[in-house]
């Protein structure tokens, strides 16, 4: 029996991610050094007058370049931020939403995301109720 070729591809694809840790103060320290001249909302025409009204036409973008997480190891190292860069926000209730860490910012002790760069599907999790942050590069 062949595995078609679309599963293997599947397969691949996702034992290629890596993931990468953080505690929630470090997420927090990280967002909050984010430097508002490089903040861009800016409009998104991908999805044509449809995706207008269907979102308003924005995306948020942090600015971010570089994070520090920590390997499973323990070692700590430097990633760059790239807009496929996924985060899974893990709560104390062990409930997990996954979204996009270059579209990430706190306020105050929220921390607000986006779990897609085309629809606006935003989040919002205290930052203190966090137990886990794992980023997939």
């Amino acid at each position: 029996m062949k595995i078609p070729y679309l599963f293997l591809l599947t397969l691949l694809c996702a034992a290629s991610c890596k993931t990468y840790y953080m505690t929630p103060a470090s997420l927090k320290q990280q967002l909050d050094n984010i430097n508002p001249e490089k903040i861009n909302e800016a409009y998104d025409f991908r999805l044509g007058l449809t995706g207008i009204l269907l979102k308003g036409g924005k995306n948020f973008y942090n600015g971010i370049d570089t994070i520090s997480v920590t390997e499973k190891n323990g070692k700590e190292t430097k990633l760059p931020v790239t807009t496929r860069m996924g985060v899974r926000l893990t709560d104390t209730a062990g409930h997990s939403v996954i979204v996009y860490f270059d579209s990430m910012f706190t306020k105050d002790s929220l921390v607000f995301a986006s779990k897609s760069h085309f629809l606006t599907l935003p989040i919002h999790r205290n930052i203190y109720s966090l137990s886990k942050v794992e980023v997939q590069k």
